[in-house]
């Protein structure tokens, strides 16, 4: 599940105050992406999948809110002095389970489609917008290794329908395609705790307003949790961003002042925090999760809450 995380074209507030030829390039275009790291955390899989009804529906609904007062951009040296990114999303999701099987695992797939507010601050001009964001489709494919152990493949498809303008700061869509292989895992260690993690690599497609083509990244959400009660979970969760190739514009790599940046506007960051998971009416279930953002390279820099609320039914 990866419902994105629009944040704000820089390279367009410099342009609109005139320094356009000291424009410092960005991870990805403007720093953002399709992923939404850190979407999932506990129990990202159902466990025991082959002994689950033929026919069922989760009704998914996450909330996240992310906050950034830094932007760090390390093609110019340092960080971007007098910036604030303020992001609140609503995604609601729904996943299908069939009977239908598949190499061994049992088909399913799900679609989730964000609500977005973004509020942008920096150099000294800010914007806000909401609306609808981009939406995420996937096909998956369960694996029952045994009561404690499921595994999971699937690729991701983000499809620009967010309202995006060039001449905008804030936007709640990308403007571009994103395709992602995905493998996750949820396994049970001991009859206490629980792991899982979600791992993707996504190729991004050109925004063809601004002839950008955002690098490939390799990304994966992580959690570990201990059981308190027979309903309550206590653990860490986060996750891991690394961009593997350089961004393009226009045919070659980001220039600034007529050359190519050094890093290829490859972005980095790496998060952790901790995470509470309930158990409610048996089958539903409830979590929060809060990570704090660190080693970030070309990327804002902040603080990402999530919230869960999961209700399954069988038909």
């Amino acid at each position: 599940m990866t419902p994105n995380r629009a944040t704000f074209p820089v390279r367009l507030a410099l342009s609109l105050l005139g320094c356009a030829a000291t424009l410092p390039a960005l991870a990805t275009e403007a720093g953002v992406d399709n992923i939404g790291p850190g979407t999932d955390g506990f129990f990202m899989l159902p466990l025991e999948v082959d002994s689950l009804p033929e026919n069922m529906v989760a009704f998914n609904l996450y909330y996240n809110h992310y906050k950034a007062q830094k932007l760090n951009i390390s093609s110019l040296g340092g960080k971007v002095p007098n910036v604030e990114i303020e992001s609140t999303a609503v995604i609601p999701r729904i996943d299908y389970l069939s009977p239908v099987r598949i190499f061994g695992g049992r088909l399913a797939g799900y679609i989730a489609q964000p609500w977005l507010k973004q509020e942008v601050s920096v150099f000294g001009l800010s914007d806000t917008r909401e609306g609808m964001g981009d939406t995420t489709i996937a096909p998956i494919i369960l694996w029952d290794m045994g009561k404690d152990l499921t595994l999971g493949a699937a690729v991701e498809i983000t499809v620009p329908t967010g309202e995006y303008s060039v001449d905008r700061l804030a936007n709640t869509s990308n403007n571009f395609y994103t395709y992602k292989p995905l493998f996750s895992f949820t396994w049970l260690p001991t009859e206490r705790t629980e792991v899982s993690m979600k791992t993707t690599y996504s190729f991004n497609e050109k925004n063809k307003d601004t002839d950008y083509k955002s690098g490939q990244i390799f990304h994966f959400d992580y959690s570990a949790s201990y059981k308190i009660t027979d309903d309550l979970m206590l653990g860490i969760n986060g996750y891991y961003l690394k961009q593997t190739t350089d961004d393009k514009q226009f045919g070659h790599t980001v220039q600034f002042a007529g050359e190519d940046v050094n890093d290829g506007v490859r972005g980095k960051v790496f998060a952790i925090g901790p995470a509470l998971h309930f158990t409610f009416l048996k089958y539903a279930s409830a979590e929060i999760r809060w990570a704090k953002e660190f080693d970030v390279e070309n990327r804002p820099e902040g603080e990402m809450l999530w919230a869960k609320v999961s209700i399954p039914y069988a038909f």
